[in-house]
């Protein structure tokens, strides 16, 4: 039996997938395809993900093989400028470039060749989930590969399988629509010779005759979508004259070659449930969003990383799986953001195109579907009022034996005390606490952090604790409070103590 089955072997699923495993859990990964994705899709990636990709060792190939943008200008039709943005490009806050472009079936073989060098992770493509049926203490998969069905059977079942996820459907959880469906032409393009159009710098092209979106992907790779307009159907705005119409303006086929050009219909919707049982979803399977943010696949890695690590003090008999409950409790609001977030952007698109006609435009309130900036409303130890609670934690750069080095690396994938203060005597059962979490205590000296990375932090607390996440869980002010946070976490986490 494995611990742990994953539907989809996406970027979502095989991230999912190894991070479980680097715990030291039994995984099966289940595919209906063979290979990775043929074609483009995702395109942007952060800091925060590369925090995750550098947990799984491979984060500095993922940066050398990545474009960047140094602006995003929301422009009219003749591609005037109307607003501009720089986009930062200095190492930030996280350790990591904040932005960078990649493309997908690239950064999928980095993805793969650690997935598949990890043996707990046993990997079935070409075979498609049929059915499931739910046990107690196990589920037990139905699959089809080749004509024969094959069962498996595993402890937990993750849905990592996309926007028409099997899963879900089997689960029969229904979706928040959250109303944004659009149909976009979506073409990938790539240079074959030197042309004269923007390296780094995107565009919202706010054309009311025909929005569109240019993004200029890592080396050669061009991004481009069109909405297909009122009147218009997929199939006409799907022939490659027209496609080839449509990018005129940028390339044509003697300087560029056409990968794809596919018309998709953009939602905004997130999946009512997240958990059913010992059955959950992840990445597009639980959220989708319109791509002006190019947030959907980082969106999916946050839920593998908010996922992993309660996943494994589950199976390895340190917290009760009533903690798997704070998975959705955590994540759908944060997920629920970006969506509105990338709405955000399409209506300030839409907007811009009824100003350049002279007409109205009043987008319909939303207020950020109710939820304000991505921060953890849960799984904190007191509020994220001082917006450090629930936030990402900085990466500060810790000098150990004359090295620098950054300090994810120092504390792999645990539960972590940044201090500057040393840690005072501790009750019994905090001290069983950190015995049970393993949590890595890091003093930080004079001769660390010198980019003063946690001078925020360090201005308010004597002393943080970190998930594995990377989200600061709480901070407290007199180190007379040490024994509280850490024994807070009993209760927060449904430890077994």
């Amino acid at each position: 039996m494995f611990d742990v089955a994953i539907i989809g072997y996406g970027p979502v699923g095989s991230i999912m997938a190894n991070l479980i495993a680097i715990k030291g859990h039994n995984i099966l990964i289940i595919d209906a395809n063979k290979g990775t994705s043929p074609t483009a899709r995702a395109i942007n990636t952060d800091g925060e993900q590369c925090r995750t990709f550098d947990l799984l060792g491979f984060a500095e190939e993922v940066v050398e093989n990545t474009g960047y943008i140094d602006k995003v200008s929301f422009t009219d039709a003749e591609l005037n400028e109307i607003i501009t943005q720089d986009q930062p490009l200095e190492i930030g806050a996280m350790g990591w470039p904040p932005q960078l472009l990649f493309y997908q079936p690239e950064l999928e073989k980095i993805i793969r060749y650690s997935v598949e060098s990890n043996k707990n992770i046993e990997i079935k493509e070409e075979t498609i989930l049929e059915n499931f049926s739910i046990e107690k203490d196990k589920i037990t998969l139905s699959c089809s590969s080749n004509g024969e069905i094959s069962q498996y059977e595993c402890k937990y079942l993750i849905g990592c399988d996309g926007a028409s996820s099997s899963v879900r459907k089997i689960l029969k959880i229904e979706r928040d629509d959250l109303g944004y469906d659009q149909d976009w032409l979506v073409a990938d393009a790539h240079l074959t010779q030197t042309v004269d159009i923007p390296r780094h710098h995107a565009k919202q092209v706010c054309n009311p005759k025909r929005p569109a979106t240019y993004v200029p992907g890592r080396r050669g790779h061009r991004r481009f979508e069109f909405k297909l307009m009122p009147g218009e159907s997929k199939e006409e705005l799907e022939k490659k004259e027209k496609v080839w119409e449509l990018l005129s303006p940028w390339i044509n086929p003697d300087n560029a070659s056409l990968e794809r050009a596919d018309v998709y219909q953009f939602h905004a919707a997130l999946a009512k449930d997240w958990r059913i049982g010992n059955c959950l979803i992840a990445g597009d399977a639980a959220h989708q969003m319109p791509p002006f943010m190019g947030a959907g696949m980082g969106t999916g890695i946050r839920d593998a990383m908010n996922l992993f690590w309660k996943l494994d003090l589950v199976l390895s008999g340190r917290a009760g799986d009533d903690i798997l409950d704070t998975y959705k409790a955590e994540r759908y609001p944060h997920a629920k953001w970006t969506v509105a977030q990338s709405v955000s952007i399409g209506k300030i698109i839409e907007g811009i195109c009824a100003q350049q006609e002279g007409k109205e435009f009043t987008p319909e309130e939303n207020d950020g579907y109710g939820v304000k900036f991505p921060h953890l409303p849960s799984g904190i130890f007191e509020d994220a009022s001082d917006e450090i609670s629930g936030y990402p934690c900085p990466q500060p750069l810790l000098s150990r034996d004359g090295i620098k080095q950054l300090s994810d690396r120092v504390v792999g994938s645990k539960f972590c005390i940044f201090t500057r203060d040393g840690i005072p005597k501790l009750s019994n059962k905090a001290e069983k606490i950190i015995e049970t979490l393993d949590i890595q205590i890091v003093e930080l000296s004079e001769e660390d952090d010198e980019e003063n990375r946690m001078e925020k932090i360090f201005s308010l607390y004597k002393l943080i604790l970190v998930r594995p996440d990377r989200y600061v869980y709480g901070g407290i002010e007199s180190l007379d409070d040490a024994s509280k946070i850490i024994e807070s976490l009993e209760t927060s986490f449904c430890l077994k103590i």
